[in-house]
């Protein structure tokens, strides 16, 4: 699928996902892929204000690739809309399956 593009594997096995996130929107959750930049689209109810809008939007993916918030991290983008965020101790194949199930 296309939207594996936002993916990539690290050289220590992490996994880094390449997301875009809309602060301030009425509902948290996926808003699709953009092919364009090859971001996924997250919107988080959170200010980006304090760090606020960056815990919503690793509190958002745990919960949409069912892993925990504890193997998250972001490692690029902490004061702009266009982040990547690590996803450490888990398989690139169930995130990818993660990603089927949301966006297809």
């Amino acid at each position: 699928m296309e939207f594996y593009d936002c993916l990539q594997n690290t050289l220590s096995g992490a996994i880094l996902i390449a997301v875009h996130v809309t602060p301030g929107a009425k509902h948290s959750g996926m808003l699709g892929y953009d092919r364009w930049t090859k971001n996924l689209r997250i919107a988080v109810r959170a200010q980006a204000e304090g760090g606020k809008a960056n815990n919503a939007v690793v509190h958002v993916l745990a919960e949409l690739l069912n892993v925990a918030k504890s193997n998250l991290e972001i490692t690029a983008g902490q004061r702009t809309r266009t982040k990547k965020i690590m996803i450490s101790g888990c398989d690139i194949q169930l995130i990818k399956k993660a990603l089927d199930r949301i966006l297809s």
